[in-house]
């Protein structure tokens, strides 16, 4: 590779602090490392929070965000086409958590809770660059033929909404409510309809949103405002509530309207990251309720079923993808969507354009 520098977009600290600097060393490679050109690198919620200076967590300064994305490989350390199985020219994804040693939580097959873990696009350099280099210890998927560039960069928020709607164990008796249209609500949707519960019902404020959710498998979809949405759901469960409630606004709101429309016994999976804590009325989970109430994080061994999916074309990935820029447009990617035009589900950025 002739050029020493790429382009890229550096994090400065919380609270729009966000650069495009156009001269950054590409990262060099060692032993089992894999360099990846990058093809497409998504922008997440947790990306707007960053910049928006809402986010929850302890991060180090300056680092290139953008942990969802695909890339080709370009470059391979020595041992590294054995170790993960690749060749230059291969259409890749990596997980976004990279292991770094072992604990109860890995020895136990719960890699995705561990401490000891690294993270691309916070303490590990991001996407957000014309490359990006894959450390040794890294989970790598190569991309099948069949899933676009586009699809494949909605991986790993596929990824998050398959290991939520597991999380939350579906019937085919189930009235399942899934909260949120953006990027994981709508595989979270997806991925539900391919468990066939009884009706399946999608919640955002956003119309355009709710139009796509039916089109990708919602039986019915409402302003969480909406008093039909409280009839529909008591109509179909003869008066007692959903039996699931999924939700992936990452709003405190939506946690209260779950809590309102979950029967007794009702699992309720949060898988939204929030900017403010909620107050709740805590006999609501037991004395009135007895919920059974699950966190959901990241995204363990769901990345290979998330691209065998799309492949196959159970899941419409492309028609997540709403918005895609050139990166020296961050910005506009990161800001809120305005205006009458397609919902923004997901928005990518393209280094290479």
């Amino acid at each position: 590779m002739k050029q020493s520098t790429m382009r890229a977009v550096i994090c400065h600290g919380y609270g729009r602090q966000h650069r495009f600097d156009p001269a950054v060393p590409i990262p060099a490679i060692g032993p089992g490392e894999v360099l990846v050109r990058v093809d497409a690198a998504g922008v997440c919620a947790a990306d707007r929070m960053m910049y928006a200076g809402t986010a929850p967590w302890d991060i180090e300064f300056p680092f290139i965000p953008g942990h969802e994305f695909t890339g080709t490989v370009v470059d391979l350390g020595e041992g590294a086409a054995e170790l993960h199985e690749l060749s230059l020219g291969d259409r890749t994804v990596a997980e976004l958590d990279v292991t770094t040693g072992e604990d109860y939580y890995t020895r136990r097959g719960l890699y995705h809770l561990t401490n000891r873990m690294k993270v691309f696009g916070s303490s590990l350099d991001g996407a957000w660059a014309e490359y990006l280099r894959y450390p040794a210890q890294a989970v790598v998927h190569r991309v099948p033929d069949t899933v676009s560039t586009a699809a494949a960069c909605y991986t790993e928020p596929l990824a998050n909404a398959i290991h939520g709607v597991e999380r939350a164990t579906i019937e085919f008796s189930h009235v399942v409510v899934v909260s949120g249209g953006g990027a994981i609500g709508m595989g979270m949707l997806q991925a539900a309809r391919l468990k066939t519960p009884r009706q399946l019902i999608l919640i955002d404020p956003n119309q355009a949103k709710r139009e796509l959710g039916r089109t990708l498998g919602a039986d019915s979809s409402f302003h969480p405002d909406d008093p039909d949405l409280r009839t529909a759901v008591l109509d179909l469960t003869d008066g007692r509530g959903c039996d699931v409630y999924l939700e992936a606004a990452g709003a405190t709101a939506s946690f209260q309207v779950g809590l309102e429309l979950i029967r007794k016994r009702g699992t309720l999976v949060v898988f939204g990251v929030y900017a403010e804590p909620a107050t709740v009325d805590l006999n609501t989970f037991g004395e009135f309720k007895e919920l059974d109430v699950r966190g959901g994080h990241l995204a363990p061994f769901t990345y290979a079923i998330a691209l065998d999916l799309m492949s196959r074309g159970l899941i419409d990935g492309d028609a997540c993808v709403t918005h895609e820029y050139p990166l020296e447009e961050f910005i506009d990617a990161l800001e809120p969507a305005a205006g009458d035009g397609p919902p923004r589900v997901k928005a990518v950025l393209r280094p290479g354009s």
